[in-house]
């Protein structure tokens, strides 16, 4: 599963030829499946590698980081938030053209819709949203397993389709 998430990621990605990625995750750690972005960036924290990727945990106000985005100006804003698209606990959602008004997303305000819109408009990012769909988003629980598990694919597509990118960029300034 990962790698198939990892060679799409990659592949979109590297559609501008030089890329520079921001992973924006989401989510609040006091409810429960909510806590899937800051878990993900947590276990990405090492990944960053300044004009190439930068990860950002923005909690439960990501248009607090709207300007941190600006100035570093990606190719691509791929967010990462719990979502509830109607799926089985634990599925994975990556799109490409995120319909935000198909994915519910309570805990949130302003919408990802409004931010994604945003972030397009005034940056010129493209978004890609990795989702999971949660079990529970009640105050003070744990993260599901399912959403756990989830969070260990998405975390190793994400390493994985940084490692592509930069082995791509090598390969093209040898060339």
């Amino acid at each position: 599963m990962w790698r198939k998430l990892s060679k799409e990621l990659a592949e979109e990605i590297m559609r501008r030829g030089k890329p520079s990625v921001v992973i924006l995750c989401i989510g609040n750690e006091e409810r429960a499946d909510d806590a899937f972005g800051p878990y993900v960036a947590k276990r990405l924290k090492r990944l960053r590698e300044r004009g190439l990727v930068e990860v950002i945990d923005c909690g439960i106000v990501p248009e607090n980081y709207i300007d941190v985005i600006r100035r570093i100006g990606p190719t691509h804003v791929v967010i990462v938030d719990a979502v509830d698209f109607k799926g089985s606990p634990g599925d994975i959602i990556l799109s490409f053209e995120p319909a935000f008004d198909e994915v519910s997303v309570s805990t949130h305000k302003p919408s990802l819709a409004l931010l994604a819109k945003y972030i397009q408009n005034s940056i010129g990012s493209k978004i890609i949203l990795v989702g999971v769909q949660p079990r529970s988003t009640d105050w003070g629980s744990s993260m599901s397993e399912e959403v756990l598990a989830a969070s260990e694919v998405v975390v190793k597509a994400l390493k994985s389709t940084i490692k592509k990118i930069k082995e791509a960029l090598k390969e093209k300034a040898q060339a």
